[in-house]
């Protein structure tokens, strides 16, 4: 653990005095303050703030973490040529980067909010936005690394990471959008709960919008997630699903990299 604790710890702070930290830190907060300033509450403007969250977290985490393991491959040689397991250094790494790229999503949402001066009934709908940032952020952290691990071209593995998130993010949502126009005439409503289960963003943002009771703008599917996520059965799934998110691949690439010749 004390090996753990030493790479975490200068991993974060070597990504914590990075400009592309701050910057990204200052993106979620001037974009949580304008929506809020243009749309005149918070409330009319989180959709939008969920929107950047499910969107551009996972975009930020997948791209930061796998350039940050390609231009430290030296730094990484170096820790494998010492006598440490491999498990310690790819956990120690992993969890430096995810840990900064939360607290930056984190502290960013706080911020903004702090600039446009929230009121208590506000709190709990940013730290819902905060929870889902940070279990977004550690999620596709995770996937870039198994990536990183699985290919040592530095191109390749930015573009299947790259492709990763664009699949998440949008082809998934229209493959799901044809599944059900096809077979709308068959009961298909366990189906479209399991497959928001196999896409973190797609969980998250169905989460966040029946936390917030807006269900009804998603329509009939909106009353079959009503239906199984509103219930304590069904918030219950839907955090265990997002924590096997991250600890599956976790496993992966600490399993991958035992047993591959850097």
């Amino acid at each position: 653990m004390k090996t753990i604790w030493s790479i975490f710890k200068f991993v974060f702070m070597d990504n914590l005095r990075s400009v592309w930290a701050i910057a990204y830190t200052l993106f979620i907060a001037l974009s949580t303050y304008a929506l809020v300033y243009f749309t005149g509450s918070f409330t009319r403007g989180v959709v939008s703030i969920m929107n950047i969250i499910i969107l551009i977290t996972p975009l930020v985490s997948t791209m930061m973490t796998s350039m940050y393991f390609f231009n430290k491959t030296d730094f990484l040689f170096l820790l494998l040529a010492q006598p440490i397991k491999r498990s310690h250094t790819f956990i120690g790494m992993y969890m430096g980067i995810a840990v900064m790229l939360a607290l930056s999503v984190g502290f960013g949402l706080a911020l903004g909010m702090a600039m446009s001066a929230p009121r208590i009934e506000d709190i709990q709908v940013l730290l819902l936005l905060m929870l889902t940032g940070v279990l977004l952020s550690f999620i596709f952290s995770g996937l870039a690394f198994l990536i990183a691990i699985a290919t040592r071209d530095k191109l390749r593995g930015i573009g299947m990471a790259l492709s990763l998130w664009l699949f998440m993010a949008v082809i998934y949502d229209g493959l799901m959008l044809m599944y059900f126009i096809v077979f709308s005439e068959y009961p298909i409503e366990e189906h479209a709960i399991i497959l928001s289960l196999l896409n973190p963003i797609d969980l998250s943002r169905i989460f966040i919008m029946l936390q917030l009771d807006v269900s009804a703008l998603m329509g009939y599917s909106g009353a079959v997630f009503q239906k199984f996520f509103g219930t304590g059965l069904g918030v219950g799934v839907s955090i265990g699903a997002m924590l096997l998110w991250i600890v599956v691949p976790q496993f992966l690439f600490v399993y991958r990299a035992r047993r591959k010749d850097f």
